[in-house]
């Protein structure tokens, strides 16, 4: 695990899985097991979160490697993105 950080678990609807697998394929990363830091960053932006709260969205989400996201975890991100969006707190809870 990346910085010894647990596995975070995210349950999705079927609804939700769709939703998210679409997002992934909206991101086109290079490859689909996992979307770099580069393509995550021009994908999130988009958001119209604030960098720094993406930073900190990043921080939470990421668990296995700096250097990008799983599909996994690109998922939780989006989901506390939408949380950011919604101006909820963004944390691991």
């Amino acid at each position: 695990m990346a910085n010894g950080k647990q596995k975070l678990t995210l349950k999705l609807t079927n609804q939700e899985r769709g939703y998210y697998s679409n997002m992934l394929a909206l991101c086109k990363p290079a490859d689909p097991s996992k979307v770099s830091g580069a393509e995550a960053v021009t994908f999130f932006k988009k958001s119209g979160v604030s960098v720094d709260k993406l930073k900190g969205i990043w921080n939470v989400a990421n668990r296995t490697c700096n250097e990008y996201l799983t599909k996994d975890e690109f998922y939780i991100a989006l989901r506390l993105i939408a949380y950011a969006q919604n101006n909820m707190k963004c944390d691991e809870q």
